[in-house]
Parts: structure tokens; C-alpha cells; sequence
């Protein structure tokens, strides 16, 4: 009985092996990447001591003519295989991974803010994260920008964008579409099969007489529940990404809206457009001058105070030389005196003037009738 029951369950085990590997032979081209790990983890059970034993027990019967019985055969039927699932029949139920990048831009950054987590509840779906930067004091003209991830219901995405469509100026869109659509559905027929294969080796472990088939069962169907559970935790995480879509938006506070459209404009256009942003430029370094100017005022005064207070002692430091001081006397008293040389010079030129005026109106002849 003993060595019956480790030749079915070998049988079992085999044909098992046998039906995932059909089944995964047909979509390895297109699902090679992610179903090379669930390989890897269902039949990583083939080096369990169930396949050890199995192996062992064929091996030591390969000299006994030993024809299995109709049990056996019911044990082996019951094991389903896993269906193949073509392009065509997968089309009918489409699972689309839809992802949309948003570059947007606003005037009235506090109500944007407050009106986009509102209306995303609105839409039944919800704020996955929120990272708002509110500027530095620093900055020049200390813009304000947010990050905002939302999952949004699939079939509300659309009526979504065009809401913020209305309320900012969208400058950069980017969407994503992701189709696992057969990736889901032979991962699901993959899960149905071992739900099979755990159901009939758990009617066989009631089955079981012995202690060691007891653990050798107990140790595949260990095997067994901890891949459905991997999968059914698969399952769920692409269902939540189908059901709802990932909106990244990228919000910026600008003073004016950058133009969305291309259009063409003559010479004269051009002339006067570029004279009338040269001539807001100004204004608004004028302006912001005259704010940088106020702002550090305060900073400005000490600085001076500063200067003035280093300028006065070097001074009292330098007028404490002797010799500095007699240099400073003597230059005083040139100073002095070149200067009263120079007033003196002046007012012997003006007497020597008008001392020969006199003389030169005593010399002209009276003019006769």
C-alpha cells in the first residue's frame, strides 16, 4: 500500500509538471519575463523530498512489472490542465494599464490646490500622494509648484483631464497604455489548475496511512498554497491598476500662461510684441529693485554703521602717531599757505588793473565837433 500511494502521488506530481508546462510553452514569447519566476517557483518543488522519494521509489521498482491500477488512472484524469488562452479570445475582456503624465500651469495656485483632491474624491477615486513646495524666501519672485499622484476610475479618466483642462494651461501630456491582458488570463488559468491540483491532493491526504505519506503530501500542498496566494496577491494588484488609472500632475505658479498654440505673426507683430515685453521687463526689474532696495534696508544700515565705526578707528589709531601728526600740521599749514599766496596774487592783478585803467582813459584826445 505504501509503495502504491508514492507512485500515485509521483504520477500526480508529473503529469502536473506536464500540463504547466503546455501551457506556459505557448505564451513564453510573450510573457517570458514574468513567467519565468512563477516557473521557477512552482517547480522548484521538483529537488521537495515528495520528487526525491518518487524518484527513488520508480527507481527501485524499475525491476518489478508492476501495472497500475484504475485509481491510479481517476487520480491522474482529475488534475485539469491548464487551458491555452489565444489573442483573439482574450480580446473580448481587455485589461489595460492606463498611466497620464500632466505638466500644467496656474494663476491661482491656492484654489488649484484645494480643488483637485476634491474633485479626484468626487470621481470616486483618491489621492495616492501629495508633495507641495511653497518657494523660498531666497528666490526672486518665489514661485510655488506640488507634485499630485491620483488614481482616478478608468472610465472617469478622461472626464478628469478635461476637468483640469479647464482650470490650468496644460503644456505637456503623456499617456501610457500597458495591454496584460493574456498575461492575467494565463495567470489565472494557472491558479485554477493548482487550486485543482490542491483539492485532490488534499482528498488523497485523508486518504494516507502512513506518516510519510502524510509529510510528503503536506509538504507539496505547502508548495501548492503558497503559490495561489502569490497569485491571487498578483491578481489583485493588476486589477487595481486596471480599475484605476494613474494621474501624475505637475503643477507650476506662473504670473502669465505659456502659449499652447503656434502662431504666426509679422514682422510689424513681432516688432511691437517685443518692444511691449522689453518695456514689462523693465518695469518689473525697476519694481523689483525697488522692493530689494526696502527689503534690505535694514541690512544696508548696519553695513554703513559698520564702515563708519572701522573708518573712525583707524583714524584715532593713525592720529596717535606723533610724526603723523606733525606731517598733517605741515600739510595743513601749505595748504594755508598756498592758498593766501594765491588770494594775494589775485588782488595785486586786480590793483595792477585797475590802476591802468585810469591811465589809459587820460590818454584819449577829446573828439571836436
Amino acid at each position: 500500500m505504501k509503495k502504491r500511494s508514492m507512485i500515485l502521488i509521483s504520477i500526480i506530481t508529473m503529469l502536473c509538471m506536464t500540463a504547466c508546462g503546455s501551457s506556459y510553452s505557448a505564451k513564453s514569447m510573450d510573457n517570458g519575463a514574468y513567467y519565468d519566476d512563477v516557473a521557477t517557483a512552482d517547480y522548484a518543488y521538483a529537488d521537495t523530498p515528495a520528487m526525491g522519494m518518487a524518484a527513488t521509489t520508480e527507481a527501485y521498482d524499475e525491476s518489478i512489472a508492476y501495472e497500475p491500477e484504475p485509481m491510479i488512472e481517476e487520480a491522474a484524469a482529475a488534475v485539469p490542465q491548464a487551458e491555452t488562452v489565444t489573442e483573439n479570445e482574450a480580446k473580448s475582456g481587455r485589461k489595460l494599464i492606463k498611466n497620464v503624465s500632466l505638466d500644467v500651469e496656474t494663476t491661482d495656485y491656492d484654489s488649484l490646490i484645494a480643488a483637485l483632491p476634491e474633485e479626484v474624491e468626487n470621481l470616486g477615486g483618491y489621492v495616492e500622494n501629495m508633495n507641495v513646495y511653497n518657494g523660498s524666501s531666497y528666490d526672486e519672485y518665489r514661485h510655488r509648484s506640488a507634485n499630485i499622484t491620483a488614481r482616478i476610475p478608468s472610465q472617469k479618466l478622461n472626464d478628469f483631464i478635461n476637468s483640469v483642462g479647464t482650470k490650468t494651461n496644460i503644456t505637456n501630456r503623456n499617456e501610457y497604455v500597458e495591454d496584460i491582458t493574456l498575461t492575467y488570463v494565463d495567470l489565472e488559468s494557472h491558479k485554477n489548475m493548482l487550486i485543482a491540483e490542491r483539492d485532490r491532493l488534499t482528498e488523497l491526504l485523508s486518504q494516507a496511512e502512513t506518516v510519510e505519506d502524510i509529510i510528503t503530501i503536506e509538504d507539496r500542498l505547502t508548495g501548492i498554497r503558497y503559490q495561489i496566494d502569490s497569485m491571487e496577491s498578483q491578481l489583485r494588484t493588476f486589477d487595481n491598476k486596471v480599475d484605476y488609472s494613474t494621474v501624475n500632475i505637475s503643477v507650476s505658479e506662473v504670473v502669465v500662461y505659456t502659449p499652447t498654440e503656434t502662431v504666426e505673426y509679422t514682422v510689424w507683430e513681432r516688432i511691437s510684441n517685443g518692444f511691449g515685453e522689453s518695456l514689462e521687463d523693465v518695469g518689473t526689474g525697476l519694481v523689483n529693485f525697488f522692493v530689494a532696495f526696502v527689503t534690505h534696508l535694514p541690512q544696508l544700515v548696519v553695513f554703513a554703521v559698520v564702515v563708519a565705526i572701522i573708518i573712525l578707528v583707524i583714524r584715532a589709531i593713525l592720529n596717535r602717531d606723533p610724526e603723523r601728526k606733525e606731517r598733517v600740521a605741515a600739510r595743513k599749514k601749505a595748504r594755508k599757505e598756498r592758498k593766501a599766496a594765491k588770494k594775494a596774487a589775485k588782488k595785486a592783478k586786480k590793483d595792477v588793473t585797475n590802476e591802468a585803467a585810469p591811465d589809459a582813459v587820460s590818454d584819449e584826445k577829446p573828439i571836436s565837433d
